[in-house]
């Protein structure tokens, strides 16, 4: 029996290199956006929540943008899971 393929991890692995921090913050965080719109669909919004946020750790995203990166990346997830666009 072959096991279940997990859509989201695939999702997040895919955009993991997006993230390096020779890119710009301001290209990573957008980056990180276009990543939740894509994925949106692959789980319950907890957990692309978590799975994107613990990215943005790894990364160094989160490091990298200061003292308010917990609100900025609760607000950029956010707004990716309702395919809104945060930045126009």
């Amino acid at each position: 029996m072959n096991a279940p393929i997990d859509m989201l991890t695939i999702a997040v692995t895919k955009v993991r290199p997006y993230l390096n921090r020779s890119i710009p913050v301001t290209q990573r965080i957008r980056t990180l956006w276009a990543g939740v719109v894509a994925a949106r669909r692959l789980g319950a919004d907890d957990v692309i929540t978590e799975a994107f946020t613990d990215l943005a750790i790894a990364s160094g995203l989160a490091a990298d943008l200061g003292h308010h990166a917990d609100e900025d990346l609760e607000h950029v997830i956010r707004w990716g899971l309702l395919n809104r666009d945060p930045f126009w």
